[in-house]
């Protein structure tokens, strides 16, 4: 323990610092908010882009005055196998943290990508190694990550709650883009945000839109706006086939690798969010959609419900039908609308706005600080 007044210094260790990114905004927000309170943070990192390098330091085991201090505060952001942050943490007399963003299950991977498959493989078998270091804290981004150390035998009351800071306040004061306000802003738009990858869930929101063609006789456009990765074109063509096979090409909008202006604009245009991933940690999108002031429709599964926090139409099953019936309650009835955006707002007011982020962060390092 520090002598009273005295602040420790504080290591952030992330495998690749890079913007454009959830885990390198949290990186940055993380760092940003403890200079500003006053701690002497670094962040070390082995892949670094050349927006952070000015800030940022290479990783490496040799870095004996930073990994010998047995008052510093090491904060491991963990996602996926690093083995030179595992020969850190190993070696390393600092308190240790484990900040964890989820490893995503690997089965989603297994028809398309198998580096991608065995990337995750690892990345699991990281977290139950991550589990074991002695005396070691978790901050979960949510309270399902949390669990999963828990479950690896972590005691609970040596794991924390505290979100990823985001850019989400950044993102609302960009001007829209002219472009998307003009081809959907008279449209009736449903919103889904989420990288083209197995575990988002594209093709169950495929499914809402088909039921939802049963449910009203608005007009209604189902967009997909996330970026595309060429190491997954496969599962690409399998949902545009879908999309075939459910008649639903000419309603539906696939707009990949949008800048974030055009990304703002497509919140701006949303009726309805919908959120039927299969598997996150925590869910940004489902955070920029109340910060935005849009209706949420969702699945309930892993961390998603958490996130949410009652604050949408959220459903406990997949249930396309019950689904497509409350986005339509949502797109007919502007009372209903309302209220969902306003409680949206209030929780992300409350819980996920930066400053609220950044006390509950300051919170937690001063615990540690001081145990």
């Amino acid at each position: 323990m520090l002598t009273s007044g005295s602040k420790p210094r504080i290591h952030i260790l992330v495998p690749t610092f890079q913007p454009h990114d959830a885990v390198g905004n949290d990186v940055a927000g993380m760092y940003f908010a403890l200079r500003s309170a006053g701690y002497d943070a670094i962040v070390f990192a082995e892949h670094i882009h050349h927006a952070f390098s000015s800030i940022t330091r290479k990783a490496d085991k040799g870095n004996d005055d930073y990994w010998r201090d047995s008052n510093a505060i090491l904060i491991y952001h963990h996602a996926i196998l690093w083995d030179l942050g595992e020969q850190i943490l190993a070696s390393t007399r600092n308190r240790i943290v484990i900040k964890y963003h989820n490893v995503t299950p690997p089965e989603f991977f297994a028809s398309y990508a198998q580096h991608y498959y065995w990337a995750c493989v690892r990345g699991k078998e990281a977290t139950a190694r991550l589990s074991q270091i002695p005396g070691v804290l978790v901050w979960g981004d949510s309270q399902y990550n949390a669990d999963e150390f828990i479950s690896l035998g972590v005691p609970p009351e040596r794991c924390r709650v505290v979100a990823p800071i985001h850019k989400i306040e950044e993102l609302g004061r960009l001007r829209f883009d002219n472009v998307v306000l003009g081809a959907y802003r008279a449209s009736v738009n449903l919103l889904f945000v989420g990288g083209m990858r197995p575990n988002k869930g594209h093709a169950k929101a495929l499914e809402v839109l088909a039921a939802l063609r049963e449910e009203t006789m608005l007009p209604v456009r189902l967009f997909f706006v996330g970026s595309f990765d060429p190491n997954l074109v496969r599962y690409t063509e399998d949902l545009a086939e879908y999309t075939r096979h459910l008649n639903l090409i000419d309603d539906v909008v696939f707009a990949q690798s949008v800048s974030p202006s055009q990304l703002r604009s497509y919140y701006m245009t949303a009726s309805v969010f919908l959120c039927v991933s299969e598997h996150e940690g925590f869910c940004v999108p489902l955070v920029e959609a109340m910060a935005f002031r849009v209706p949420i429709v969702g699945w309930a599964t892993t961390a998603v419900g958490e996130t949410a926090g009652g604050c949408g139409m959220m459903y406990d099953t997949f249930d396309p039908a019950a689904m497509a019936a409350g986005v339509a309650e949502c797109m007919e009835n502007q009372e209903i609308a309302r209220t969902l955006a306003k409680r949206g707002r209030q929780r992300y007011e409350d819980v996920f706005h930066v400053s609220a982020i950044e006390r509950k962060l300051l919170n937690l390092v001063s615990e540690v600080a001081n145990t």
